[in-house]
């Protein structure tokens, strides 16, 4: 091989080096942001641990594919994947970037890093498209394993590169397992509190999406919520906080019992946005709800819901205690004593608010 080949050659690998320097938005499991020289690192280890379960990709394109992907990164650095929708023109700068990287090389290895990338970005073969879809699911693996900071958004996980991760029955496979651990980390990044003025509009939109799409839903459960607050029945209101994000809300306001009894609650509405729904939120909410009530002295608490959802957290029916004109399976009660009492259970005007 001739010097000035070489030297060419090794100068191409002295500026591909700084992808070692790339800070990328991902944290390792030590909490130290990773660079993309290790993402592309791990991307063909787990090109390389997989590729049996793919018989028809050509292995040695794939890991070629998997090495240079993000190779024009070199020069002007990672766009989280969180954040590329506010950058449109990514594609066309890290082409740039990377014309300008390969463009003292000869021209066969300028030439063969220069189609491979094209043909990732465009997806435009089977082994492009895997590559694509393992790049997003190395990228969620990291960041469920990684110690990330406070107001990271797990929920960004759920949905990423679904396009993608959806191509096939394995795919699907390792994404369902990775949506499960994210699923868990959402979970233990949840903290509840009481809510404050500054909630006030966030409460309300996400009681709107929560009901939204809600079968059996009168769709004015953000009006409710208000008219409880303005008419000073509000008696307990807390939101579920993740990364610094409103994401859930429940109401307790006191009931009137036709015998007298009194410090009795009705729970609801209980809310969480849609991308947080069926993943242990409404569940904090209402066991650190009922713990609440009973720091206020309250004697217990009665909702109109399921049975079968309600019933995890002790409610039950009990005849002993109706709301007029419901099927008595759907109205329960949880008593915080030993003493129930009798009567028909009256909820707050608010509830009849429709705007």
């Amino acid at each position: 091989m001739e010097l000035d080949v070489i030297q060419t050659r090794l100068a191409f690998l002295r500026e591909a080096e700084k992808l070692k320097n790339v800070i990328r938005f991902s944290h390792t499991s030590n909490g130290r942001q990773e660079s993309t020289a290790e993402h592309s690192w791990r991307l063909c280890l787990m090109a390389m641990i997989f590729a049996d379960q793919f018989k028809q990709i050509d292995f040695e394109k794939l890991l070629k594919m998997c090495l240079i992907h993000d190779l024009g990164e070199a020069i002007h650095g990672d766009i989280p994947a969180i954040l590329k929708d506010q950058f449109p023109d990514k594609h066309q700068q890290e082409k740039l970037d990377l014309y300008q990287l390969t463009e003292y090389l000869d021209q066969h290895p300028q030439t063969l890093i220069r189609t491979l990338w094209e043909e990732y970005e465009n997806a435009s073969t089977p082994e492009a498209k895997l590559v694509k879809a393992l790049d997003k699911l190395e990228t969620i693996l990291q960041h469920n394993q990684g110690i990330n900071p406070a107001d990271f958004d797990y929920a960004f996980n759920l949905t990423y590169g679904e396009k993608y991760t959806n191509a096939s029955p394995l795919l699907k496979q390792i994404r369902g397992i990775l949506n499960q651990e994210t699923q868990e980390k959402i979970k233990m990044n949840i903290h509840i509190r009481d809510e404050k003025l500054s909630d006030i509009q966030a409460i309300f939109d996400l009681t709107q999406a929560a009901f939204a799409d809600a079968e059996h839903s009168s769709h004015t459960e953000q009006f409710i919520v208000d008219a409880l607050r303005n008419s000073g029945q509000l008696g307990l209101s807390l939101v579920a906080i993740s990364n610094n994000k409103l994401i859930g809300h429940i109401a307790f306001s006191p009931v009137q019992i036709s015998d007298g009894t009194a410090s009795w609650y009705g729970l609801g509405p209980v809310s969480v946005l849609p991308e947080y729904q069926s993943q242990g939120v409404g569940s904090k909410l209402i066991r650190t709800g009922i713990e609440a009530l009973k720091d206020l002295d309250a004697v217990g608490c009665v909702l109109l819901g399921e049975p079968e959802y309600y019933g995890r957290f002790g409610f039950k029916p009990d005849a002993r205690l109706f709301l007029a004109d419901v099927p008595a399976e759907y109205f329960q009660i949880l008593p915080f004593t030993e003493h129930v009492p009798t009567g028909e259970v009256v909820y707050a005007d608010a509830f009849h608010a429709t705007a």
